[in-house]
């Protein structure tokens, strides 16, 4: 039996992301131990708690603290120290406990925080999924480079969702750096659905964007809002930083704008095959240039033409699939460009090239691969 434990930067009910996409297809000879962050006012794990194929765990770990009296005392190395061996010695017994200890294992990291932690445990490969520019949020404190950077001095190898994250991390260390991009459940997406009760009774055409809100160019969604009124801007998903949708003070008085809140996985592609055209209207700078993101290739599952602005090069080297725009003008066209095109079988070969699936599979071949070359 082979042992798997990912420290994770998402607790494991609160979002399906990539993963709990990539665990979730694990084959059984795999045991998994999914440590997950401590987050005030949602359901803790302080014991192993089996999901699916995997048990998960809950340890405070440090992260980004957006009370700024906090964050400064966490910037106290000697704070940080006491800290890390608390959750260190919590873990340690923890792992004990369910099976994981000792150095016949693997470890995998998504969140820099845990880096010199995990860096440390003894272990027969370690490795680093990219999955975001994790050094470049806004908030994230200067001590976490030194913390990823001392991962990155004992990994064996590393993913990256993107060519710009794998420049980066190639720059600051990173050996054996595998391209390894998002996906889809194309099933879920795919089969068709009934129209979910909040959308029943809406007589407009929709454009519809689902994902988190804080990538969202406000600037571009009153432009949509205005540019197309006989139509219902509808957005769902989570704010990573709550009350985002409320502060946009552009957005009052705009009728034909509805924001629901964060959906459910299970009933999301309800909601996005219910949508005439798919948006991806994000902020074009810094911090969205690396994405490749899971709505792209969820909206393609669903059937639905995709508008995107020109963020990343994942984005630029579709324009033969997807619809996309350098600017608010150009984009606001091809809202118009994707109503009259909405059917291309292109995008299903897109969903359908990047399944879940294969994502998982050639993770997993790669460290079964990568153990073997160290034995």
């Amino acid at each position: 039996m082979k042992k798997l434990i990912w420290f994770a930067e998402i607790k494991w009910d609160y979002l399906v992301t990539r993963k709990q996409q990539i665990l979730r297809r694990f084959p059984d000879d795999w045991q998994i131990l999914y440590i997950e962050p401590y987050v005030v006012g949602k359901e803790q794990h302080w014991l192993p708690s089996r999901r699916e194929n995997l048990t998960v765990l809950t340890i405070p770990f440090l992260k980004r603290i957006p009370n700024k009296r906090i964050a400064a005392i966490l910037d106290l190395r000697l704070v940080r120290m006491v800290f890390g061996l608390i959750g260190t010695l919590y873990f340690q017994i923890m792992a004990m406990f369910s099976g994981f200890s000792g150095k016949d294992r693997v470890i995998g990291l998504s969140s820099a925080y845990w880096g010199k932690i995990a860096g440390r445990l003894p272990a027969t490969l370690h490795f680093y999924d990219a999955n975001d520019a994790h050094l470049d949020f806004p908030g994230t404190p200067e001590w976490l480079r030194e913390y990823l950077l001392a991962y990155l001095e004992t990994a064996d190898l590393s993913f990256a969702v993107s060519p710009e994250i794998q420049d980066s991390i190639v720059k600051w260390g990173a050996d054996n750096v595998q391209l390894l991009g998002n996906g889809v459940d194309y099933e879920h997406f795919s089969q068709l659905q009934t129209t979910p009760d909040e959308l029943i009774n809406i007589t407009k055409p929709i454009l519809g964007y689902a994902g988190a809100m804080d990538w969202l160019d406000a600037v571009l969604i009153v432009k949509i809002c205005k540019a197309y009124p006989d139509y219902e801007i509808i957005l769902l998903g989570p704010e990573i930083h709550p009350g985002w949708f409320s502060s946009q003070t552009e957005f009052t008085g705009l009728s034909n704008l509805r924001y629901l809140g964060k959906v459910d996985y299970k009933v999301l592609p309800a909601f996005v095959q219910a949508f005439n055209v798919a948006l991806i209207p994000f902020v074009v700078d810094e911090l969205t240039k690396p994405l490749n993101p899971n709505k792209l290739y969820e909206y393609s599952a669903a059937g639905k033409p995709v508008v995107s602005m020109n963020y990343s090069s994942t984005i630029d080297k579709l324009r033969d699939v997807i619809f996309v725009g350098n600017t608010h003008e150009e984009y606001l066209d091809q809202i118009q460009l994707a109503l009259v095109k909405p059917e291309d079988h292109q995008r299903i070969a897109l969903a359908k090239a990047n399944s879940w699936d294969h994502v998982a599979q050639k993770l997993e071949d790669t460290i079964v691969a990568g153990v073997a070359g160290k034995k």
